[in-house]
């Protein structure tokens, strides 16, 4: 389980580029680098648990909604 007391080790690969890590004192930030920046991004890995970025999409709708609005602007 992950404690969040722990912060939050993020690692990331943009499309054509190579992996980097940041370091997140809590969720909110995750949550905030990742609004910003998953449209750009193909691998991403938190606190070495990789996540599947279509299955995080398809499941939220409201996050479906906003990387598509966000896309086209």
């Amino acid at each position: 389980m992950i404690d969040e007391h722990d912060g939050f080790r993020l690692v990331y690969a943009k499309k054509g580029g190579r992996p980097k890590n940041c370091f997140f004192e809590n969720r909110i930030e995750v949550t905030e680098f990742l609004l910003y920046n998953l449209n750009d991004i193909d691998f991403i890995c938190i606190n070495d648990v990789i996540i599947n970025k279509d299955k995080l999409v398809n499941e939220n709708l409201k996050l479906g909604r906003f990387l598509k609005l966000s896309k086209d602007v």
